[in-house]
């Protein structure tokens, strides 16, 4: 089948794009700013905040003013991210008609989970609901599969669709939470966030205009290893927001421990369910730890290994930056016992470090070999 949506995006949609990711920054910082003050559940409704689209006083009470605007915000990035979509997608009138039949979808299977969420008393009743919506989901998911792997899709229009269909699926989480009041959707809603973030990143470099001559240029020696160092890397990472976003939702009020190296007074905490708070809090301590440690061994390998000024090593040095600064935010939170300020700026730059661990993978498996190249040859910069 022959697309329409070959066409590498002009700048327009590469500078709209990095609007909709600037969005997604604030939608995050405001996410956190709702965990971190517990007004999460300000609204036991969902998506109508107490039954309305402006629900009375909301802008006088902290918990309402930041629970609605975040619901507020997280629709203008909806929005936004279908506009991106649709922008990328939409050649002709039968793209268009694929569009709105795949937005009815969608908005047919958030219908079912509110519809689902608003039977608060017997389990049973929510069953069909739910269902229906899997079925939903579970259509549109096989969709974009297909027409990723058979459609001649230009990389953003890919990358474009999946943000579309994640930014959905991640306001039902956020949906789910409330309604089923469950910390397990809190914790799967913050990550995919983070994951969402991380995705609009790879659109903002996918779109721009230098991206044909972003591949770095290594030895087999060297594209194998690096792809092997940002992989698990950034698998670490994510694993770390994990375990954040755990102790987030655990840690209800304050904190339950204030050692910055010790957990309840001991090098290694009691693992039972009794002490799950601990516990989580210790994992996150150190697994922060072992996350340096490879984010430092990565710039070490890439300064050994890539040439002076290859921007490979730029990024790997800016990580260890943002690494030692997350240390220090984290420090600040056990002192301050979670200081809003601190506490929402320890979740914005770990934002910031996935993100950049992201952008690692994808140019160590963008990376291609230099005909001719041994094992040893000093590696080209990108553009040479």
């Amino acid at each position: 089948m022959v697309e329409s949506s070959l066409k590498r995006p002009g700048k327009e949609w590469h500078r709209y794009s990095i609007v909709v990711a600037a969005t997604t920054v604030l939608l995050i910082w405001w996410g956190a700013a709702v965990t971190t003050e517990q007004a999460g559940m300000a609204f036991a409704d969902w998506p109508l905040s107490q039954g309305s689209l402006n629900p009375e006083g909301w802008l006088k009470h902290l918990p309402y003013f930041l629970e609605h605007g975040h619901r507020l915000i997280a629709s203008v990035v909806g929005f936004l991210t279908l506009g991106l979509f649709a922008t990328a997608f939409v050649r002709n009138w039968k793209n268009a008609v694929e569009l709105l039949i795949l937005v009815a979808a969608l908005a047919s299977m958030v219908g079912l989970v509110a519809w689902a969420g608003a039977e608060k008393m017997i389990a049973e009743h929510k069953e069909p609901f739910w269902l229906a919506a899997t079925i939903m989901g579970g259509l549109v998911v096989v969709w974009l599969a297909l027409s990723w792997r058979w459609r001649k899709w230009s990389l953003t229009c890919k990358l474009s669709a999946l943000a579309f269909l994640l930014v959905t699926f991640q306001a039902l989480m956020g949906g789910i939470r409330v309604t089923e009041i469950s910390d397990a959707f809190a914790v799967v809603h913050g990550c995919l966030a983070q994951g969402f973030f991380g995705l609009l990143i790879l659109i903002i470099i996918a779109s721009s205009p230098q991206w044909p001559r972003w591949k770095p240029v290594l030895t087999r020696e060297q594209r194998s290893a690096l792809r092997v160092v940002a992989t698990v890397l950034c698998s670490a990472v994510f694993m770390q927001l994990i375990l954040g976003a755990l102790m987030r939702h655990h840690h209800r009020y304050g904190l339950a421990d204030t050692g910055i190296l010790l957990t309840g007074g001991n090098w290694l905490p009691t693992f039972d369910k009794s002490n799950e708070i601990l516990v989580i809090m210790f994992l996150h301590k150190y697994w922060g730890f072992l996350v340096a440690s490879l984010t430092i061994s990565a710039a070490v390998w890439t300064m050994r290994h890539l040439e002076k000024g290859h921007f490979m090593r730029r990024l790997t040095g800016g990580g260890a930056i943002l690494l030692l600064i997350q240390i220090l935010l984290g420090i600040y939170v056990i002192i301050t016992g979670k200081s809003f300020w601190i506490t929402n700026f320890h979740v914005l730059n770990g934002l910031l470090i996935l993100a950049l661990s992201f952008v690692n993978v994808m140019f160590a498996w963008r990376s291609g070999v230099k005909e001719g190249e041994v094992a040893g040859e000093v590696v080209l910069p990108v553009g040479k």
